[in-house]
C-alpha cells in the first residue's frame, strides 16, 4: 500500500490481527521500520524488496520502534538478508531487542514469580517462536536525531516511551508523517474483520500520558501505527489521542475504585479479571493481557504512595494507602 510517494507499507497479519510495516525510500535508499517476527522478515520483507518498484531500493535502515516480538523478532532474518543496513533501536531497550530470552523473560513472562500470571504453553511456544536468534544492533537512539534519507528528505527519531522505555517514533519532515509503532493505542486491538480482539498494553501511565500529548500537539498531519487504522489530518489525530487518553484516565479511575471497595486486598489477577470486562469489548480469554496496563497503574499509585503492597504473599496484593 503506498502512502504518498516514498512511503509505503508492507501489509502483514499477526495472530488475526493487521500489522503494517512502513517503508519510506528515496531513491534507492529505503528504512524499514520495523520488521515483523521472523516470518515476516523472511517472506513479506524479503517479497515486498524483490517486486515492482520496490526492487530499485535497497533497505539501508531497519529501525525497530519497540521490543515486540512482532515489531523486532525478524532482526536477525533482516540483518542475514540485508548485510548493509544499518540497524537501530531505542537506547533504553536495547537488551530486549538484542536478545529474544531477555525480552520474553522481562516482558511477556515479567509476572509469573510475583502474581502466578503466565501464558499456557502453547502461547508461550508462539511467542518465542515469532524471534530469531540473538543479534546485536548497529547503534541506539534517544531520541532527537535525525537521518538524511535523502535530498531534502530529513528522518526524525521521537522517543515515543510508555509502551516501552525506549520506544521510537519515525517522522517524516517532508510529509509531516508520523510513524508511530505501538506508541498509543486507542481503545485496544482489533482483528482484520474489525472485532475487538486485545486491550491496550502499555506499561508506564505517566510516560504514556506524555507520549499521548506530545503527538496530539505536534505538527503531524497523519500518524500511522502498526496495528490501527491511520489517522490522515489534524482530527482524525485528535479522536485517536483522546481515544488513548480516555482508557488511560478510566482505567486509573476504576482500579483506585475498585482498591477503595475491597480494602482486604486485591490480587493483580483479580483486577484483570475484575475490570477487564468493564473496560472492553474483548474476549474475556484476553482479560489477563491487561496485566500489563493495570500493573503500570498500579505501580503509579505506589509512586504516588496511595497505593502499597504486601510482598510476602503469593500473589501480592495490593491496598488504597
Amino acid at each position: 500500500m503506498q502512502l504518498y510517494p516514498g512511503a509505503d507499507l508492507i501489509e502483514c497479519e499477526i495472530g488475526g490481527r493487521p500489522l503494517y510495516l512502513p517503508v519510506l525510500s528515496e531513491g534507492r535508499v529505503a528504512m524499514l521500520v520495523d520488521c515483523g517476527t521472523q516470518q515476516h522478515a523472511a517472506h513479506d520483507v524479503v517479497e515486498f524488496f524483490a517486486d515492482g518498484r520496490a526492487a530499485a531500493c535497497e533497505p539501508r535502515w531497519l529501525i525497530i520502534t519497540h521490543p515486540d516480538g512482532d515489531h523486532c523478532g525478524g532482526l536477525r532474518a533482516i540483518s542475514e538478508r540485508f548485510p548493509n543496513a544499518l540497524t537501530a533501536c531505542g537506547r533504553l531497550d536495547q537488551p530486549l531487542v538484542e536478545c529474544a530470552d531477555v525480552l520474553f523473560s522481562s516482558r511477556y513472562d515479567a509476572y509469573r514469580a510475583d502474581h502466578g500470571i503466565f501464558y499456557n504453553p502453547e502461547t508461550a511456544s508462539f511467542i518465542r517462536n515469532c524471534c530469531g536468534g540473538p543479534h546485536p544492533v548497529t547503534l541506539t537512539f534517544a531520541g532527537g536525531e535525525t537521518i538524511r534519507l535523502g535530498e531534502g528528505r530529513i528522518i526524525e527519531i521521537w522517543h515515543l516511551p510508555g509502551h516501552s522505555h525506549g520506544h521510537l517514533g519515525i517522522f517524516d519532515q517532508k510529509y509531516r508523517a508520523l510513524f508511530y509503532g505501538d506508541a498509543i493505542q486507542g481503545g485496544g486491538y482489533q482483528s482484520l474483520k474489525g472485532e475487538w480482539v486485545l486491550c491496550p498494553t502499555y506499561l508506564y501511565v505517566n510516560a504514556y500520558l506524555a507520549t499521548i500529548a506530545k503527538i496530539e500537539q505536534s505538527s503531524a498531519e497523519l500518524i500511522v501505527g502498526c496495528h490501527w487504522p491511520i489517522c490522515d489530518g489534524k482530527e482524525q489525530i485528535k479522536e485517536f489521542c483522546s481515544a488513548s487518553r480516555d482508557f488511560v484516565l478510566q482505567t486509573d479511575r476504576l482500579v483506585n475504585s475498585y482498591l477503595r471497595q475491597h480494602t482486604s486486598g486485591v490480587s493483580l489477577q483479580e483486577l484483570c479479571e475484575s475490570l477487564g470486562s468493564t473496560l472492553g469489548r474483548w474476549p474475556t480469554s484476553a482479560n489477563l493481557e491487561f496485566a500489563f496496563a493495570i500493573s503500570g497503574h498500579l505501580q503509579r499509585g505506589i509512586d504516588a504512595g496511595t497505593i502499597t503492597v504486601n510482598r510476602s504473599l503469593h500473589p501480592i496484593l495490593y491496598y488504597v494507602s
